[in-house]
């Protein structure tokens, strides 16, 4: 990880942790537990984007007593300006830092949110925006309540153990950044966010054949893209959901229960010399892994009814252990 210094703007923390009195007076009485935590981001990328740049101005965390502990988040060589990070720079299991070690109470904590300076067409150099392929930028905005330019991302519950603990906010982009028709800016929507306990949660690597690859494109011909090109990739749906697809009722506040639970490219590794992916940062647990070539026509505000999905895997993922997933034709 690339670890960065960040300032702590509440007090909450030094009150709970103050020393005790000149005569000792509080030597009996417990004090609160600490604990370090660290918070990193990453993303599933998704195809036709340079960058993705969000600007990060603080973290703010809510203890279950309704108090919150707030870090902003700078830049190493300038400390005015908030943390820029393109997310596209760290896929997979690789991680950008926002805060490192930072000293908390452990315990049972409400959520945790991100403030991300939304994007503004009169100064892209500090707020966040994408790139596309032709180099073209247009606005990144999370949308909230207010029009103070600052848009937030609140993801539930967690626990913080005293001593180290490292978690992940998870971007899968493919189901979180949106373009509305008629609009200049592109939306990032937290609904394809999540956050991850590190040291309970494993990466799913694998490959998919050539073969497969071509048969797929083959079946699937009539929806491939203008210029002959299709989207391959794999999603991950909980063993739970009797037929993945991609077609479920989408739903602007949460996430629908059939939704895939992450998704990530397959893409051409010419040092190995195949198709590979990896989805990063899974609870352990049973689930349903699928390959499609139709990741191209998969619209994250519609119901895709020409979507499909090519070969369906039975997957269970164990705790310490990666796990390796080959998609070949059947034998």
């Amino acid at each position: 990880m690339n670890f960065k210094s960040t300032m702590l703007s509440s007090a909450i923390l030094l009150a709970l942790v103050g020393c005790g009195s000149d005569n000792d007076k509080n030597d009996n009485i417990a004090q609160p537990q600490i604990a370090k935590f660290t918070l990193g981001v990453s993303d599933a990328p998704v195809t036709g984007l340079k960058a993705v740049n969000v600007v990060f101005d603080s973290i703010t965390l809510r203890t279950q007593g309704g108090e919150d502990i707030t870090f902003e988040t700078r830049e190493d060589d300038d400390e005015t300006k908030p943390e820029m990070v393109n997310l596209l720079d760290y896929t997979g299991d690789d991680v950008f830092a926002l805060l490192e070690d930072e000293e908390v109470p452990a315990g049972e904590y409400q959520w945790i949110r991100a403030d991300v300076i939304n994007g503004d067409t009169n100064d892209l150099t500090m707020t966040s925006h994408v790139v596309y392929e032709d180099d073209s930028i247009e606005p990144l905005i999370v949308k909230r309540k207010g029009n103070d330019g600052v848009g937030e991302i609140q993801l539930d519950g967690f626990t913080l153990n005293q001593a180290g603990n490292e978690f992940v906010i998870e971007f899968d982009l493919k189901k979180s950044l949106v373009d509305p028709q008629n609009s200049s800016e592109i939306v990032l929507k937290p609904r394809g966010v999540r956050l991850e306990n590190l040291a309970e949660s494993q990466d799913i690597e694998g490959t998919v054949s050539d073969v497969l690859i071509a048969n797929c494109e083959t079946d699937n011909i009539a929806i491939a893209a203008e210029d002959g090109s299709f989207g391959h990739a794999v999603y991950l749906y909980s063993s739970d959901v009797e037929t993945p697809m991609d077609n479920y009722e989408v739903n602007e506040n949460e996430t629908p229960a059939d939704a895939p639970l992450a998704t990530a490219n397959v893409v051409f590794d010419s040092e190995d010399n195949q198709y590979e992916f990896e989805l990063a940062f899974i609870q352990p647990g049973d689930y349903q892994l699928a390959y499609t070539c139709a990741a191209h026509i998969d619209d994250a505000e519609a119901e895709d009814q020409a979507f499909t999905l090519h070969q369906i895997k039975p997957v269970t993922v164990t705790s310490g252990e990666d796990l390796t997933v080959s998609f070949t034709l059947p034998e």
